[in-house]
């Protein structure tokens, strides 16, 4: 079945409100046969009683044995006191099932005994039958015994028709048409209402379904019945995760678009400063020394080449890490002291000096990896810190973190730059000078590091002078 659910739900609440009403029909209409059968069993039943008493009555007072016999008249007369009030047909019948005497004067003469009830009747029973009539109503027949002397001498029979539910959809067939007409309007406009007001919340989701190809934006308002809103909310759910992955791709698309623009910028230097030293030596007739310095800037800018493709490939592997590093304990102090003893030789050439202060606890993670966080924080402190002024590495605990402060004594962080110091190939203000701020990547890397141990940096400027660099680690209990 391929219809609308509103069409299923109009044609299901349709069949349903046809079935019942004709369910409901059939039902009450059979109760009230049978309500009317019994009213009619019990007054038919009485007078059959009362008239086979009185008859009884009048045949003891006579001194009469048998119906066979007695005058036509005087059983007439007697079945007329018996029933003055009767609307039922009544029959005497004698001992051999003749009739004698008829209310209706019509079956005098005839012979009843082949009827079941009247053959009961004369063997002392109260009999019943019940038929249906020409104008299909339905028949009642009531057959008492007449008793004389203790014996049966006849029969007292009567008889009454009753309507039943054939002769009310004939009399009122045109009636019946009509309210039958009016209950299938009216529940046609019920259910279509119903149905409409049921399928409301589906149309709406329909409608958000097909604009959220276009738009990642698009919301429904749940409404209706309990299992169209959750899908409402199932659906907002959805459609949030799918705004947030496609702006997640739009940013990350964009990253790859100036990562691609930046290296290409970053490779341009180098490989222009190697073909110009290079063409010069092709040249030929150059001084000693011009060739010397010439090869020297060769060196230089692959080591530079080196260095960036390095940190590149660095940067990629902690990016793109899926477990391979060995996780454990680490002792974020120890690494601290190692790191810092390791840059200690560049520090001094820089005429910087290097103090680690406090105690931090244990971190999970890699131990070379937070190694390495220190020594790049180390590493670029003392190269923006003037020479005789010193860093500082300060370990502490604050809010259940292992935290790592790297503070330095040089010119601090200018404003703008502070939002996008850990972007790829970004050199602050003060760094631009690629002889000293390298290529940009050193924090990018550091971030990368602690992001992937679930952690934080920060960089900020410090009240009396340089930058200070926090990193906070989730800390494991003892």
């Amino acid at each position: 079945m391929r219809g609308s659910i509103r069409t299923r739900l109009l044609a299901s609440f349709l069949l349903v409100a046809v079935a019942a009403a004709a369910g409901l029909s059939v039902y009450f209409l059979d109760q009230i046969e049978s309500f009317g059968l019994r009213r009619l069993d019990e007054r038919v039943r009485s007078e059959a009683s009362v008239a086979a008493a009185t008859l009884g009555a009048t045949l003891d007072s006579s001194g009469g044995t048998a119906l066979t016999g007695t005058s036509a008249s005087h059983v007439t007369a007697a079945l007329t006191n018996a029933t003055s009030r009767s609307t039922s047909r009544m029959l005497v019948l004698d001992v051999n099932g003749k009739v004698v005497a008829d209310s209706a004067d019509s079956a005098v003469g005839d012979n009843y005994r082949a009827r079941a009830e009247i053959a009961r009747a004369l063997k002392g029973r109260s009999g019943t039958s019940t038929g249906a009539t020409a104008d299909r109503r339905v028949s009642l027949s009531v057959a008492e015994p007449v008793r004389s002397g203790g014996k049966v001498v006849g029969v007292a029979y009567a008889s009454a028709s009753t309507f039943s539910v054939l002769t009310l959809l004939a009399d009122y067939r045109g009636q019946l048409a009509a309210v039958v007409l009016a209950f299938l309007l009216a529940s046609f406009v019920l259910t279509e209402l119903l149905s409409r007001w049921l399928t409301r919340p589906l149309h709406e989701l329909q409608a958000g379904a097909s604009a959220l190809a276009s738009d990642p934006s698009v919301r429904v308002r749940p409404a209706g019945p309990r299992e169209t809103r959750e899908l409402a909310n199932a659906f907002n759910e959805l459609a949030e995760e799918i705004e947030t992955s496609a702006l997640e791709l739009h940013d990350e698309e964009r990253r790859k678009s100036r990562f691609v623009s930046d290296v290409s910028h970053e490779l341009r230097s180098p490989l222009t400063g190697i073909r110009l030293a290079a063409e010069t030596l092709l040249d030929g007739d150059v001084e000693p020394d011009d060739q010397r310095r010439f090869l020297a800037t060769i060196i230089r800018e692959a080591d530079r080449l080196t260095g960036l493709a390095n940190d590149l490939l660095e940067l990629q592997r902690i990016e793109g890490a899926t477990g391979e590093l060995p996780i454990g304990r680490v002792d974020l102090t120890q690494a601290a002291h190692l790191a810092v003893e390791a840059n200690e030789p560049v520090a001094a050439e820089r005429g910087v000096t290097v103090t680690v202060v406090g105690t931090a606890p244990d971190v999970l993670g890699s131990r070379d990896r937070i190694q390495q966080v220190v020594g790049n924080l180390v590493d670029n402190a003392t190269r923006h810190t003037p020479a005789g002024r010193g860093v500082t590495v300060e370990l502490t605990t604050e809010d259940g973190d292992a935290v790592l402060r790297v503070l330095d004594e040089g010119p601090g962080i200018p404003a703008m730059d502070l939002a996008n110091l850990f972007e790829r190939f970004y050199r602050a203000q003060y760094s631009r000078d690629r002889a000293s701020g390298g290529a940009g990547l050193g924090l990018s890397i550091v971030r990368a590091i602690v992001t992937s141990h679930h952690g934080t940096i920060e960089a900020t400027n410090r009240p009396e002078g340089g930058a200070a660099f926090t990193v906070r680690l989730p800390k494991l209990d003892a």
